[in-house]
């Protein structure tokens, strides 16, 4: 089931209001949930032949972003992709951290032009 209105942002923010020895046990209440959100490509790299960690900004470079592995045969436009291009991204969260939310991408929607952020 796709959740409505939850963003990176609030998601962040209230895993970072945990006492720390607290957070991955309240990071378990995301795990499973399914998203959709607007980031801005941040970076790629080669995991094995035919997998590819990608990494997204939300608002702004920053610290804080959305990770996930994707097949590159299923995305030929990773090749071409540069820094700060607006995509969509839908997965479902697997793991929350200070740092990052990782995604287990189901879909990647490549935007023409920038559409305004939800994080």
């Amino acid at each position: 089931m796709l959740s409505e209105g939850v963003t990176p942002s609030e998601i962040f923010d209230e895993f970072r209001a945990q006492p720390p020895l607290q957070r991955a046990k309240f990071a378990e209440k995301y795990l499973g949930m399914e998203v959709e959100w607007q980031v801005r490509f941040a970076d790629a790299w080669e995991e094995d032949a035919e997998t590819v960690r990608v990494a997204f900004h939300l608002t702004s470079p920053a610290i804080r972003g959305i990770i996930g592995d994707v097949r590159r045969s299923d995305y030929p436009q990773l090749e071409h992709l540069r820094a700060w291009e607006p995509l969509r991204i839908r997965g479902r969260i697997c793991s929350v951290s200070t740092l990052w939310i990782e995604l287990d991408i189901t879909e990647l929607f490549f935007c023409l032009e920038a559409e305004p952020s939800i994080a």
